[in-house]
Formats: structure tokens, C-alpha cells, sequence
């Protein structure tokens, strides 16, 4: 059994409380699970408390209701999935104890898939590992404050319930540096994907502080990378995306500045073409934004 409160919202416990006390919990009770959830340090007597009677009640309501997972974007798995999902997530759970486990990605919404991802939260760097067709992924500890696992857990099922907020800031010139990289690699025709899949769902956030999940992220990078002008596709998105996003001040002031970075090459060297195809982009956007 995994840690019972990843389990318990402590705005629930609130909302709760007069059904909670004194039927199931006394004052007591409920203000030790309380400072619990909170993070706060029980003392000898509040933790005895909790170990030998909260613990075992909070169990049998979780028996009797049969929480023993979390599914997250259910209308979105394909049938008999789940099953299967909460059979492995058993399987590994015992492999790591009290550990924050999930199973996402395309085993759970696509017909076929090539590999089931499961992600283990750890506080100790780890080396990932397959075992047949599972790929378990190590997550540093402070990975629920990022927008790539409000993503994977969009549609997962897992053994906790994540409270985490998004703490990230996206800075303008990170995305440009990140648009930058995706047009060489498809310039250079090298495997350009992972980087699309940050790029997107870093311009969806910005623009519309929507979270894609896993299954809307692949529907938009399948469109571009299957197109016959990704480049143009790419584009144009960008331009879209940050324009929405930004001040247009802002905006201005770092896309000329990338602009002029873009165009002062080395002695003897010629304006690369990837650097024309950005300030194009570039001078495109603050013509819209002016």
C-alpha cells in the first residue's frame, strides 16, 4: 500500500470535516492527519497516534472504496488498458516501495505502441531500465512542479495524487533558442521530435496556459512532422503562439536582438541559411506586433 495521504487533498480534509468529526475521526484525530498533510513534524505522541489508529482507518476506507489508484483523463484510454495499467503499477510498486509511481504514454490511447512507459519519483538519481516492453523512467524528486509531468500525467494511472503547480518560467529567449534548434535538425535532417514536443507544449502553455497531455501533444507534432514544409508549419505556429504570449515590448526588444545575433557571421563566412529562415520569422512577428 503506498503512502495514504498522496491520497488526500488537504482542502478535501477541510471541505470534509464535519462529516470526518466525530464519526470517524475525533478533534484530535483529524487535526494530527491535518498537520500531516501540511508536512509538519508530529510529535512522538501525534505520530503513535497516527501509525496505530488514524493510519489503519484511513486503510479500511481506501479498502472499502477500493482506492488503491488514481486515473487521470480515463476518457481518453483504450479499453482494457486500465486493467493492464494497474496490474503493472502493482507489479513495479512492489519492486519500489512507497515509491510515487505512474504508467502514461502511448500504451494507455494508441492501438499500437512500442514500449509502456512507467515513471518511478525518486529523491536518488537512478539509471533507467527495460524489462520487456516496460521502460521505467526515473523522475527527480521535484518533477510534479514541471509542465513535462502535468503533461505524461494528463492521462496516466498512477499510485498518488500529484498537488504539484507549475513553478517554471518560460523565458522568450529560451523558446526562440529552442524554435532556433528545431529548424536546424530538420534542416540537417537529424531526429528533431523531443525537440518539437518541448517547443509545442512550451507554446501552448505561454499562449493559452493549456497543458497538453500526451495524446493531444502527439496529434500536433504528427501534423507537423508529417507535412510536406515543416519548416513553414513551424513557423507559423511560433509566430501564433508568442504573439499571444508576450508584451508586445517585449517581444520586439528580444526578437531584434535575436535578429541581429542572426546576422553577423564569422569573418569570411556567409549568413548561415537556418539564420535566415529566423529572421524571417523574426521580422514577420514584429511586423504583426507593431
Amino acid at each position: 500500500m503506498r503512502k495514504l495521504e498522496n491520497y488526500i487533498k488537504l482542502r478535501n480534509l477541510e471541505t470534509a470535516k464535519n462529516y470526518l468529526v466525530p464519526h470517524i475521526f475525533t478533534e484530535n484525530y483529524y487535526h494530527i492527519l491535518k498537520s500531516k498533510l501540511k508536512g509538519k513534524k508530529l510529535t512522538d505522541n501525534e505520530r503513535y497516534y497516527y501509525n496505530h489508529f488514524i493510519k489503519k482507518k484511513l486503510r479500511g476506507i481506501m479498502e472499502l472504496m477500493e482506492i488503491d489508484t488514481l486515473v487521470n483523463g480515463r476518457e481518453f484510454i483504450r479499453k482494457g488498458r486500465l486493467n493492464k495499467a494497474v496490474i503493472l503499477l502493482q507489479k513495479f510498486s512492489r519492486k519500489h516501495k512507497n515509491m510515487k509511481m505512474l504508467v502514461s504514454g502511448s500504451f494507455l490511447y494508441k492501438e499500437k505502441y512500442n514500449d509502456i512507459d512507467v515513471f518511478v519519483i525518486s529523491k536518488y538519481e537512478k539509471k533507467d531500465y527495460k524489462e520487456g516492453k516496460v521502460h521505467i523512467n526515473y523522475l527527480p524528486a521535484d518533477v510534479e512542479k514541471t509542465l513535462f509531468f502535468q503533461s505524461i500525467n494528463a492521462i496516466s494511472v498512477s499510485n498518488f495524487k500529484s498537488n504539484g503547480k507549475i513553478e517554471e518560467i518560460f523565458d522568450i529567449s529560451n523558446i526562440l533558442l529552442l524554435y532556433e534548434l528545431v529548424i536546424l535538425l530538420i534542416i540537417q535532417r537529424d531526429d528533431f521530435l523531443q525537440e518539437l514536443r518541448d517547443l509545442i507544449i512550451r507554446l501552448e502553455y505561454v499562449s493559452n496556459k493549456v497543458v497538453l497531455n500526451s495524446m493531444q501533444l502527439k496529434i500536433i507534432t504528427d501534423k507537423i512532422t508529417k507535412s510536406k514544409n515543416p519548416i513553414q508549419v513551424v513557423n507559423k505556429y511560433l509566430m501564433a503562439k508568442i504573439i499571444n504570449a508576450y508584451n508586445a515590448g517585449i517581444l520586439r526588444r528580444t526578437l531584434s536582438r535575436f535578429i541581429e545575433k542572426n546576422s553577423f557571421p564569422e569573418k569570411g563566412q556567409k549568413i548561415y541559411e537556418n539564420w535566415k529562415i529566423y529572421n524571417q520569422t523574426y521580422k514577420e512577428a514584429i511586423e504583426v506586433v507593431t
